[in-house]
């Protein structure tokens, strides 16, 4: 005969997970937030840590295609150097979307999450489409680039990857519409400050170079250039 369950057993059983959660969830709800809040911060070190180049590419519309921004990132880390030295170029590009047809508040969350992301000095090099760009120009928030770049012919406050060979790249001959790459404001701000900042706005100013010269240090053609100089 199968043992039955007393009542008064159930009801001691329930009575103790009653009695934990009265007497102790705020406890319970505490180390829950700290358990979530660790790993967070721990997910976030791990994966940001070994970033060589972290890009905000900002849109009137989300990308809905996430190979769009696979494609962005492969082909820009191209022109990436190695700076986390652990063998690899991994480059991060976030995009953010500020368009009209959105929601106002999302939109100004998004240029708030912008602008906040830039003053930390932690992104320098900046893609946009137009409303990106004007968006970024109104906020006088790109330096002029004839200040960073005074002995080559590069002027204004952006360079249109259309008139580079950006565009020519196998994961990029597709990609429809057009990708203004600007540099965040650097001279006279509180990163100038900041050694680290200083490292990676110098080390953005090199890929923004690298992409407009199309010097390319990852690839087949990295590799065939290698080869050539070895030859002669």
């Amino acid at each position: 005969m199968a043992k039955q369950e007393r009542e008064a057993d159930k009801y001691v059983k329930d009575k103790w997970y009653q009695n934990i959660w009265y007497h102790y969830k705020v406890h319970i709800c505490v180390v829950i937030f700290i358990a979530i809040t660790a790993f967070a911060f721990i997910y976030s070190t791990t994966t940001k840590s070994n970033i060589d180049l972290y890009v905000i590419y900002i849109t009137a519309d989300p990308e809905v295609y996430g190979e769009r921004i696979s494609y962005l990132e492969n082909t820009i880390g191209m022109f990436v150097e190695d700076v986390t030295n652990d063998g690899r170029v991994n480059v991060f590009v976030e995009n953010i979307y500020i368009g009209p047809n959105h929601e106002t508040d999302q939109v100004y969350k998004n240029k708030e999450r912008i602008m906040t992301n830039l003053r930390a000095g932690t992104c320098f090099l900046i893609l946009s489409d137009e409303t990106g760009l004007e968006y970024l120009i109104s906020s006088d928030t790109v330096c002029n680039l004839k200040d960073e770049f005074p002995e080559n012919e590069i002027v204004g406050y952006y360079v249109d990857l259309r008139n580079t060979h950006f565009f020519e790249r196998t994961l990029m001959e597709d990609w429809e519409g057009n990708i203004f790459m600007s540099l965040r404001h650097f001279r006279g701000t509180i990163a100038e400050m900041n050694s680290n900042s200083v490292k990676t706005f110098e080390h953005s100013k090199n890929v923004f170079l690298n992409i407009f010269n199309n010097k390319v240090l990852y690839g087949p053609e990295a590799e065939e250039e290698s080869n050539d100089d070895t030859a002669e």
